[in-house]
This record gives C-alpha cells, structure tokens and sequence, in this order.
C-alpha cells in the first residue's frame, strides 16, 4: 500500500496512527501541499477532488478521504466494532475535523 499524505495534516496523521495500531507495511508518499501538488494532474488521477490523503492498494485501487481511509483499513478488526455505539464513538473519531476543537475552545474562552 501507500499512503499519500503531508505531515501537517490531521487527515493524514490518522491515517498514519492506524496503520502503525494494525502493523500494516505501506510506503509513505509525502505531497506537497505549500508547493501545490495536491493540483497537479497525477495527484487529480488518485483523487478528482486533489485532496490527501490517499491510499493506493496494493490492486491498484486509490481511497481517498481519511474517514474512508479509516472504515476500510478498520473492517474486520476490534477498530471497528458491531456494537452500535462503539460504532458510532469510532466514527466520531474518524469523522473529527481540526476545526472543531478551535471552534470549541474559543466558545469555551468566551
């Protein structure tokens, strides 16, 4: 496999933690994204909408999306459980966005 990815991203950075937590081997691709080349055409072939990150499969196949990412490395192990509200806390991780918590903490400081 290989993840294409940047290391400011959160996205990236989840990714990244469960493939480490499933002790899957994948290469890591770093994309530019100061640099722009999450719009160049070879990125746009992996992901129509030039986000990261991305993984390739080992077929050939490209998910993008973490959340989508994360729901198929996590089929089948304990990380994504049949019980319906551990389902759902784990998609509340997966689908966590960064500026959620910013949003929340200035609320919170006001």
């Amino acid at each position: 496999m290989i993840l294409y990815d940047h290391p400011a991203s959160g996205n990236c950075m989840k990714a990244r933690i469960l493939l480490r937590q499933l002790e899957l081997p994948y290469e890591r691709v770093t994309v530019d994204l100061f640099a722009g080349e999450t719009r160049t055409p070879e990125h746009f072939a992996r992901n129509p909408d030039g986000r990261i990150p991305v993984l390739e499969l080992d077929s050939g196949e490209t998910i993008p999306e973490s959340g989508a990412i994360l729901t198929h490395l996590a089929d089948g192990t304990p990380y994504l459980p049949d019980e319906r509200m551990a389902r759902t806390a784990v998609a509340q991780w997966m689908l966590f966005e960064q500026g959620v918590s910013r949003r929340s903490s200035r609320t919170r400081a006001s």
